[in-house]
């Protein structure tokens, strides 16, 4: 995760490559091969199949640096642009996505015009067997559906308006050739909007409810429904529902609520659900962080491929443990979270206290976030003080990980926590951490059903969607939230999904779709300045940047590139 112009050159050049490139093969196979070949051959087509998962997100920080969640250590790092507002057509960080998703997509194009060919062998007798050709065909179908209706949504999430209700444009299902027309109009986001949820669909009525073992990270049943559950959200959501159609905030909570129907489901020889929230007592010892570091755990419904990677760590430790210390979390984020009590902090019943502004907040602060005080790593046996205060951060002034400690040092006073493996040994890399981004998870899932449901009205089963995310975190949800008025709770689901999902690549769009840019995005992201004095500290919030949002900002503009090869395609409001 290092951010460099080096790195964005590069990216760019093999996007180029790879969208322009006029084989059918990816560049891994022997350019010999046909597609006769590759679809005649058992390895080969499904080694295909697993070159179109090839383009999933392997994470998604590059949205946290360009929210009011977190800033990046490095002052030179390309999302000042995107902060300070300078960024066009021609500088937008996530330009490149246009060609990868169309890449993807046109790799799903080739693999179900040639599925029909492919013949596959059954995994017990290894003979060719037409009840097994079918069945994997089928399944294999659903997948690469899954996948295009996963690449077209991060299109349209990206470059979507639905203010002016334009989506991207949807290409003809077939493999296309130099002698087929190329220049497409952009669909009505509608019309892309059902196209998704049609392959969801059509995926989940094929898939298996779970993927395990050999097969984990393939799609599932689950997973195409909660990415019918993300899409309905967003198409319900204010910036593409200015009217608050309730009926498409019904459709979003029905979605929502097949999930949660799937994963209630007890499988043959188990005691527990399908999918459930990470156990409390288990959170209680590793913070969470089982969700994102223990394959095939029961709150993920959907990830990426496990790697053995102290990659993470290694870019954002805090200096003294050798890291880049490159996410540094808000003070704005860390105000999100609320008292033990279950009131936010601005709330009297709280019980907050700006001179000890950390005590008895969500046990999720300090989880996902670490504070001066905070330790990394786990004790060993008959650890020295030495060693503890080694692995002990001291972000006050003057501190080994405060400001100006070092080149890397953070910039507001915190560094993040969530997602970094303890046992991971980046200096000597004795122990390499386990990692995998996870695309959907059952927490997620609770929320879109909180806040479908607040939308429609219904705000004593919102709550008890909400009860149970919070629950989990052992934070109280007192009663009277169920008296607030609709705007209100709402607020408080947005607030939940706020803190739940840190870090995680949803906030960036979350602002976007409830068209509340201007209000988050518009205003300084600030800091915490802590100076000790003897034992005691004192803490002084500041600004540490400003930032700029306009209502362009709501849908990315069209690379720019792509505008000028086309005569079909049509540029969002305000950008050039």
């Amino acid at each position: 995760m290092k951010f460099t112009a080096f790195k964005i050159f590069f990216v760019a050049i093999f996007i180029a490559m790879l969208s322009s490139c006029e084989g059918y093969l990816d560049p891994g196979y022997d350019q010999t091969l046909t597609k006769s070949d590759v679809f005649s051959s058992y390895v080969y087509a499904l080694n295909y199949v697993r070159t179109i998962y090839s383009y999933l997100p392997s994470g998604a920080f590059d949205e946290t640096f360009m929210t009011d969640e977190s800033k990046h250590t490095d002052e030179a790092s390309p999302f000042l642009i995107m902060n300070n507002g300078s960024w066009t057509s021609r500088t937008y960080v996530g330009s490149w996505t246009w060609g990868h998703y169309y890449a993807g997509i046109r790799r799903v194009h080739i693999f179900l015009d040639n599925v029909d060919k492919a013949m596959f062998l059954d995994d017990n007798t290894y003979k060719l067997t037409p009840s097994v050709n079918d069945t994997l065909r089928k399944q294999l179908r659903g997948e690469a559906r899954f996948l295009r209706a996963f690449y077209y949504f991060e299109l349209l999430k990206r470059f979507g308006d639905p203010s002016k209700n334009l989506g991207i444009p949807i290409v003809p299902e077939k493999v296309l050739t130099i002698n087929d027309t190329l220049d497409f109009a952009r669909n009505k986001y509608d019309e892309c909007v059902n196209y998704i949820v049609s392959d969801c669909d059509n995926a989940a009525a094929v898939l298996p409810v779970r993927r395990g073992g050999s097969d984990y990270g393939k799609a599932s049943k689950a997973a195409a429904l909660a990415l019918k559950s993300r899409v309905l959200l967003y198409a319900a959501s204010p910036f593409a529902n200015p009217s608050g159609d309730v009926e498409k905030w019904k459709l979003a909570a029905d979605a929502a609520n097949d999930v949660i129907k799937l994963a209630a489901v007890i499988p043959v020889g188990s005691k527990s659900p399908t999918y459930k929230l990470t156990d409390k007592a288990t959170v209680s010892n590793d913070n969470m962080l089982s969700v994102f570091t223990t394959p095939d755990n029961d709150e993920v419904l959907f990830s990426s491929p496990v790697v053995q990677s102290n990659g993470f760590e290694a870019s954002n430790l805090p200096p003294s443990l050798g890291g880049g210390g490159q996410i540094n979390p808000t003070q704005d984020l860390v105000d999100a979270f609320e008292s033990l009590t279950g009131y936010p902090i601005t709330d009297p019943k709280s019980g907050y206290n700006p001179t000890n502004p950390y005590y008895r907040r969500d046990k999720r602060l300090a989880y996902f976030i670490a504070l001066n005080g905070s330790q990394y790593g786990v004790a060993v046996k008959d650890e020295t003080p030495a060693q503890l205060a080694a692995r002990t951060l001291d972000t006050y002034v003057g501190g080994k990980d405060g400001f100006n400690s070092s080149k890397n040092a953070t910039k507001t006073g915190y560094y993040v926590r969530k997602f970094v493996d303890p046992n991971a040994d980046i200096i000597l890399n004795r122990k390499t951490a386990t990692h995998f981004w996870v695309h959907f998870r059952y927490a997620e899932i609770l929320l879109n059903y909180a806040e479908a449901l607040a939308e429609i009205g219904n705000i004593s089963a919102a709550y008890d969607a909400l009860k149970l995310i919070r629950d989990r975190a052992g934070l109280a949800t007192p009663s009277a939230l169920k008296s607030l008025s609709k705007d209100d709770f709402l607020e408080r689901v947005r607030n939940e999904r706020r803190v739940e999902l840190c870090f995680e690549g949803h906030r960036f769009w979350d602002v976007r779709r409830w068209k509340q840019g201007e209000t988050y995005f518009n205003a300084p992201i600030h800091g915490m300045k802590i100076t000790k004095n003897g034992t005691t500290f004192t803490y002084e919030v500041f600004k540490v940047e400003d930032r700029v949002f306009d209502s362009k900002m709501y849908a990315m503009p069209l690379p720019y590139d792509e505008m000028q090869k086309s005569k079909l395609l049509k540029q969002n409001s305000g950008w050039e």
